[in-house]
């Protein structure tokens, strides 16, 4: 094989390679079977190959290795951490990439950075945000499951304060109680983050606090909180808030204590919102009336898309209506009567208790799809 055939060329011809199978070739990790024979066959084309790499697994076996090479990944986007199980290993490599100005400028296209599941303290988050200091390309930053607790929440939040990069954060099962405090507080100031993951941490208790500070803020879109004990005054709470809220598009509120009030409450503030399309309401513990009053409620609404709502408590006190002969009737599940409008593109009610309801629509559009 000739060693002097010309780069572009080359490039050419990988980068048309990846487009045949770029579902299979996604990151640069050491179990990429293909990106193992490529790097056999084409052994002195693995810089070039490299620069062709937008996603890096750092795992166990290759964290040392590939940092040393890490200048090669010219466009890199994506660094993910996957079963290193040395946290400070892996604070010290992704304070290094940060802050050596020869590796940003080399990767200065770096735009997320997943920590999830790395064993992460609160000095490790401390050294890590210092070095973020040193960093304006990173957009996303992923740090779920690390058991944070309240303080590196709160050190979190100081540090956002003052950023205007970041615009999501994945912040879901990090141990901390009364961190949405600091939360509600960075969101009342900070015009930058669109993607809030605060899910499965008990958080009921400050849930006023995000409130406050959603009162203030025009920028975020998506507000994960499953999972977060959240009550049916918490769902009071929101709703007040997001009924005046022009930003938010996404509410994952699924797999909290809300019940028929709360949830109804949320409905009849969402109602004529102008800019929700997704709104998820799952294992809340609602009953077949709750079902069937917020699905009324929010039939006037013209932005939304999909609504779930399966896995809560239906009971059935009256089945005469297992014999309604609507017409419109498209699925039959339960004694329920649901009326949507014409625009919602889905609903799902999975693994919900029921037995005899029915669902009606008015008419279905073909791009409509009902999940059960």
């Amino acid at each position: 094989m000739d060693t002097n055939f010309p780069n572009r060329i080359f490039l050419k011809i990988i980068s048309n390679i990846f487009n045949d199978f770029e579902n299979e070739i996604i990151s640069w990790d050491s179990n990429n079977y293909q990106r193992l024979i490529i790097q056999l066959v084409c052994k002195e084309w693995c810089q070039n190959l490299r620069l062709l790499c937008k996603s890096l697994s750092l795992s166990k076996s290759n964290i040392i290795p590939l940092f040393f090479k890490i200048q090669n990944f010219g466009n890199l986007k994506h660094l993910e951490i996957l079963n290193v199980e040395a946290p400070d290993v892996v604070t010290k490599v992704i304070c290094n990439i940060l802050i050596d100005p020869n590796i940003n400028n080399s990767i200065k296209h770096l735009k997320s950075i997943d920590l999830s599941l790395s064993n992460l303290s609160n000095t490790h988050i401390h050294y890590i945000l210092n070095a973020l200091k040193c960093n304006k390309s990173v957009e996303d930053i992923n740090l779920e499951g690390n058991q944070l607790g309240d303080q590196s929440i709160y050190d979190l939040s100081c540090f956002l304060l003052n950023n205007n990069t970041i615009k999501y954060l994945d912040l879901q099962n990090c141990d901390s109680k009364n961190g949405l405090a600091c939360i509600g507080m960075l969101l009342s100031k900070n015009v930058s983050i669109v993607s809030l993951n605060w899910s499965n941490n008990d958080s009921n208790s400050s849930i006023d606090f995000l409130c406050q500070g959603l009162k203030l803020n025009n920028t975020l879109t998506t507000l994960s909180l499953s999972g977060c004990n959240i009550d049916e005054l918490g769902a009071i709470c929101l709703g007040e808030v997001l009924k005046n809220n022009n930003s938010i598009k996404y509410i994952d509120l699924s797999t909290n204590q809300i019940g028929d009030y709360g949830a109804i409450s949320l409905a009849n503030r969402l109602r004529n919102h102008p800019t929700i399309k997704y709104l998820d309401l799952s294992c809340n513990n609602i009953s077949e009336s709750g079902v069937e009053e917020i699905s009324n409620i929010l039939q006037p609404n013209k932005t939304l898309k999909k609504l779930k709502i399966y896995q809560n408590i239906v009971n059935y006190n009256d089945n005469n209506n297992s014999n309604n002969n609507n017409k419109n009737t498209e699925i039959e599940i339960d004694t329920n009567e649901i009326f949507f409008r014409n625009s919602l593109d889905e609903i799902e009610l999975m693994d919900t208790s029921t037995t005899e309801s029915r669902i009606y629509y008015n008419y279905i559009l073909p791009r409509q799809m009902i999940i059960l």
